[in-house]
């Protein structure tokens, strides 16, 4: 009686145990089914570590686009949207109508609409998409932008940058080469990126542009259109400066004839050696203007010490520059400097600080749009 008695137990708790499983297993199995629902093709479920950078390095979106569709939120547990809200309700609300009317499409065009975007600095600019409108409806003045080559960063404090930021060293120049970018953009044009998701193939397109282009040290060229207040030399310096100027002196003595890349006359300008580069972007996408940004350097400068005690040195953010009209004459060719400190790291902050003053100059050089 005994054995039959715990028998029966054995029986009772393995009839227990299964149904528990089978109960929890659909639980498990259905929140699985709503994290994997999570992260689809237009939302993602942030997770712990996550950055804006490693989630557009993910997804191949560009930075821009992703903070300006989450409003530059990011917290762990957050839906973040991985399209633009308002495209993906169009794209909802014409599938619906798709489906109740029963309609056969008609043909593509090659026209496509443009898309707005909001830059960093609160411009909201037209970019156009992968085939931009003909000129018959064309109703702004066109520029596109050229990024910099990644061959022509120049740094000297990547490795500071890339360890407070906590991303790979190497990503630290499309940092400032996407940022700078985007921020090309005003008002008065539409702007024509080759850089990023408005232009399908745009790695091969920038190789080919990159190939037609040629490099070297020129002569600074002012835009007619934005003239800079010449610089007085015989304004009092204070002992520092004086100091400073007499050391350059003792120094460029010893050292021979002014560096060209030290040259503050010069500019590290762009010619095009392909006759046909312009009559065939010309006849693509009637531009007006061509912005090349040619170099970008960034370069600390130890003589100059902000704060000893906290090792504190002025670090330039450098950019060289050319535009070019449509018929190929050159309108500007220059650099821009931006003088920060050592101490911030954070590629962030420094883009948010350095990178809308560096646009807005170089943008300052176009004529009025017409």
């Amino acid at each position: 009686m005994r054995a039959i008695t715990t028998f029966a137990l054995l029986i009772f708790t393995f009839l227990v145990f299964v149904s528990t499983s089978s109960e929890a297993a659909p639980v498990a199995l259905g929140a699985a089914n709503v994290q994997q629902a999570a992260v689809s093709d237009s939302v993602y479920v942030v997770q712990q570590g996550d950055t804006y950078y490693s989630l557009s390095r993910r997804f191949n979106i560009p930075l821009d686009s992703l903070q300006q569709w989450n409003e530059n939120k990011l917290q762990i547990g957050q839906t973040l949207y991985l399209t633009s809200r308002v495209a993906a309700t169009q794209k909802k609300a014409g599938s619906g109508d798709n489906s109740q009317n029963q309609t056969v499409p008609a043909p593509a065009t090659g026209d496509r609409a443009t898309s707005q975007y909001t830059t960093g600095a609160g411009v909201n600019s037209t970019t156009a998409s992968a085939s931009p409108a003909p000129a018959a409806t064309k109703t702004k003045s066109r520029i596109m932008v050229i990024p910099f080559d990644p061959y022509l960063y120049f740094s000297d404090a990547d490795d500071e940058i890339a360890q407070k930021s906590r991303i790979p060293r190497p990503n630290i120049r499309y940092a400032f080469r996407n940022r700078l970018d985007a921020l090309m953009a005003s008002r008065e044009y539409e702007t024509i990126h080759l850089l990023g998701d408005v232009y399908r193939d745009s790695v091969n397109e920038m190789s080919s542009v990159y190939k037609s282009l040629h490099y070297s040290y020129q002569d600074n060229k002012q835009s007619k259109y934005n003239r800079q207040p010449a610089v007085n030399t015989n304004d009092k310096q204070s002992p520092t400066d004086w100091l400073k100027k007499q050391k350059e002196k003792i120094t460029n003595k010893e050292a021979g004839p002014t560096p060209v890349a030290k040259d503050q006359s010069k500019h590290y300008g762009v010619t095009v050696k392909d006759a046909s580069f312009f009559d065939r972007y010309n006849s693509a996408y009637d531009i007006d203007y061509y912005v090349f940004i040619n170099q970008f350097e960034v370069k600390t400068i130890y003589e100059n010490c902000l704060d000893r005690a906290a090792q504190n040195y002025q670090r330039d953010f450098l950019v060289h520059y050319s535009i070019y009209d449509s018929s190929g004459k050159l309108i500007s060719g220059n650099k821009v400097n931006v003088p920060y400190e050592s101490n911030i790291n954070d590629v962030q902050r420094i883009v948010s600080d350095t990178m809308p003053s560096m646009a807005r100059r170089v943008m300052a050089d176009l004529p009025p749009a017409e």
